[in-house]
């Protein structure tokens, strides 16, 4: 049976329809949070001026590797993986979870109730730590208090 051209293109429009649904599919993540990232800092997490200038947006978990931003790390290339549990309130604790991959270490904070861990193809290591101090937060607050010293002097 002769099919006319505009069939062809009605059956390919379909045919690519299908494609790019079954490609949303696969692509659409498994869990997703706003969270900070940031490659420079390892090791037991600590406040820092690091963290200040982390990189900020939506850390996506999908079937085969992790994003943030314009970082992709895939499942396959992670060679460890911890997640610290740090009190943040009486009541709550955040996370700070740390990958290493392919050499890079990355460090990955969350809020206490973004539970990215649990959708993870791979066993991450549960470590309890607290918030460290850098220099750099120290002495920013020491600066603060003194100004608020010097505020309230001259009152």
């Amino acid at each position: 049976m002769f099919l006319r051209p505009y069939a062809y293109r009605a059956v390919s429009t379909t045919m690519a329809a299908r494609i790019l649904l079954l490609d949303e599919i696969m692509d659409k993540p498994l869990y997703r949070c706003m969270t900070k990232g940031s490659d420079w800092e390892r090791g037991t997490p600590q406040s820092g001026a690091n963290w200040v200038l982390a990189r900020r947006g939506f850390f996506k978990v999908f079937a085969d590797r992790i994003e943030l931003g314009d970082w992709r790390i895939p499942f396959s290339e992670i060679e460890r993986a911890i997640e610290y549990r740090i009190p943040c309130f009486y009541f709550a604790k955040s996370s700070v979870l740390e990958i290493e991959a392919k050499g890079r270490i990355y460090q990955f904070g969350f809020n206490p109730w973004a539970r990215p861990v649990k959708h993870f193809p791979f066993a991450v290591e549960q470590q309890q730590a607290k918030l460290g101090w850098s220099t750099f937060s120290v002495l920013l607050r020491l600066a603060i208090l003194a100004y608020l010293g010097y505020l309230l002097w001259n009152q």
